[in-house]
């Protein structure tokens, strides 16, 4: 029987609504049928998260990633819809209960079934970091117990919303405080190791029907991340060592999941070895229950019972070779954070945990009014496929666009292909079609990220107001690798900084959202730039360019031996609306 409620759809796409599974934070989750009569999950994202533009964008990524995923331990995704008023990912339904449901209704996993616990999702994770996904929400909801092994779900979607920094609108944490990653709650770069630290907290939950970190208001549940060891219980001597090395609270000295599944099956098993394994044992555990549920957003759908655990996975080899060669003892260096970390919890408890997001953000208020996102080539911007070996710049087949300089190349600059021109004709065409002027207010944004192979001193960003000849004449939004950001201007390839440097400390390997806004005032052109959505850079020019091209920049110092090798990703262009004349 339906339990739909008259507000709720009945088609998604192509697929017909049968009952809803459960409904969370990030979106409700519906149990539905394909016209071939493939059962499916379809979660649909809120509306909340899906009208920002630069959500949406990362979601067709990380959606596209996920799609990548090898479908062994996981719920494969079948489809996504990334355009159009309503987002939403469909899944392989997974019969069923949550890791969850199952802890809660038959108490903790013990033994072989334990350890096939273990390898599944280690295994999983193998799947799901090769291909360059990182899950980011692992926890005993997302992990479903069926009836060929343990599957991940929700794998890499998650990270979409780090577009808005980790909150919601009104400023709430989202995630999953009690199964996240020291550094992710302390605001650092996120990683594979992160689902490495979560996939030990679920393996603890496992074993004892209990998070490692205990406390019951959220202050107090960081405290123990931050600070404290964790509590492993119900867990053999080799598997309990094993987990304490994932929740390391240094992510440098954690294990990869390659290691985690190397270290738990032997070195020589690949990973569709190791699921193999884990589902021929998983089915002798017993049978499996009739009450099935898709999880994936919480509790919420109905619960399965489990039967009792078996014992048929070995543990661990014997004499293996130990894996991890910083040692468990590196790993507790860093355990007590300071005074002002505990100081911020406490007044984070006065509120609730409810952050304010961080003053003079780029504005919000402006329609976008073109964007691209590089998963297509042939958009308009220069170059074909990209490839390190026989150009320097273009579409990557990863889904960015390349620039890379040198000092044989120092300076490469891409004008994006808007769809405006810079100022009317002199001598207007009364035949011709009318074209868009690009508005004197405009807002740029990209996420820029610095490739491997990069060497020495260089410099990238945006530009705005240029002019389409060999002598530069453009403001620039720069960002160097020391981590400095500074703004410029340049006429006829004469010019320098409107602004000092400043110094920012930017994640090393993760993408970095600088955004650039270019505003005709009364006064002449106001210059703003924000990175990660924190200012960092303001200038009134009284002597203003004209109204120009738009594009993005990466330089490097002539005859130098720098090499820089960048990735743009995410272009954005908002403005008002722009006039039109012929």
């Amino acid at each position: 029987m339906s339990d739909l409620s008259p507000d709720e759809p009945l088609q998604i796409g192509r697929y017909r609504v049968l009952s809803r599974l459960g409904r969370g934070g990030m979106g409700t989750v519906y149990l539905g049928e394909s016209p071939e009569g493939q059962q499916v999950a379809i979660k649909v994202i809120n509306p909340e998260y899906s009208r920002h533009e630069r959500f949406r964008m990362r979601f067709r990524r990380e959606a596209d990633a996920a799609q990548r995923v090898r479908r062994f331990c996981t719920a494969a995704v079948v489809e996504a819809a990334l355009d159009g008023d309503q987002l939403y990912v469909v899944t392989e339904y997974v019969a069923g209960p949550s890791l969850e449901e199952a802890v809660d209704t038959d108490g903790p996993l013990r033994g072989s079934s334990l350890d096939a616990l273990a390898v599944g999702v280690a295994t999983a994770l193998t799947a799901i970091h090769g291909a360059g996904v990182v899950h980011r929400d692992l926890k005993p909801s997302n992990v479903l117990l069926s009836p060929v092994g343990p599957r991940v779900i929700d794998f890499g979607i998650a990270r979409a919303l780090d577009t808005l920094g980790g909150m919601t609108g009104t400023g709430e944490i989202l995630g999953t405080p009690r199964y996240m990653a020291p550094e992710v709650l302390r605001g650092e770069p996120v990683s594979a190791a992160c689902d490495v630290f979560s996939w030990g907290c679920l393996m603890a939950f496992a074993a004892s029907g209990r998070a490692p970190f205990g406390g019951e208001a959220l202050p107090a549940v960081l405290y123990q991340v931050l600070n404290t060891e964790p509590s492993l219980e119900g867990m053999e001597p080799a598997l309990r060592e094993l987990v304490t090395y994932a929740l390391t609270k240094d992510p440098h000295n954690r294990p990869t999941s390659q290691q985690l599944l190397d270290h738990l099956v032997g070195r020589s098993a690949a990973p569709e070895q190791a699921a193999h394994s884990v589902q021929a044992s998983w089915q002798e555990l017993g049978e499996t229950p009739d009450d099935v549920a898709w999880s994936g957003t919480g509790p919420g759908g109905p619960s399965g019972t489990p039967s009792s655990p078996g014992h048929t996975l070995s543990g661990p080899p014997e004499g293996g070779t130990e894996p991890f060669p910083r040692g468990l003892a590196a790993g507790r260096r860093n355990l007590v954070v300071g005074a002002a970390v505990a100081a911020l919890l406490v007044a984070a408890a006065g509120i609730g945990l409810r952050l304010a997001l961080a003053p003079g953000g780029p504005p919000e208020d402006l329609p976008l009014l073109y964007q691209d996102d590089f998963t297509q080539s042939g958009t308009g911007w220069s170059g074909g496929t990209y490839s390190p070996l026989t150009g320097t710049y273009g579409y990557s087949p990863n889904g960015y666009y390349a620039v890379d300089v040198s000092g044989y190349s120092p300076i490469r600059r891409e004008q994006a292909p808007i769809p405006f021109v810079s100022a009317p004709p002199a001598t207007p065409d009364p035949t011709a079609s009318p074209m868009p002027i690009t508005p004197s207010r405009i807002l740029l944004g990209s996420d820029i990220t610095i490739r491997s192979g990069t060497v020495g001193m260089g410099e990238y960003g945006l530009f705005c107001r240029g002019e389409d000849d060999n002598k530069a004449t453009r403001y620039e939004f720069l960002l160097d690798t020391s981590g400095n950001a500074r703004i410029r201007k340049t006429v006829k390839s004469a010019g320098g900084e409107l602004t000092k440097p400043v110094k920012i400390d930017l994640p090393k390997g993760e993408a970095v959202r600088l955004t650039a806004e270019c505003a005709g005032v009364k006064e002449g052109v106001r210059l703003t730039m924000w990175v990660n959505d924190e200012q960092t850079q303001s200038f009134l020019d009284t002597n203003p360019l004209p109204n120009g091209l738009v594009g993005v920049i990466a330089r490097v110092g002539e005859n130098s031996d720098a090499v820089l090798r960048t990735a743009f990703d995410n272009f954005t262009l908002h403005g008002p609306a722009p006039t039109t004349q012929p």
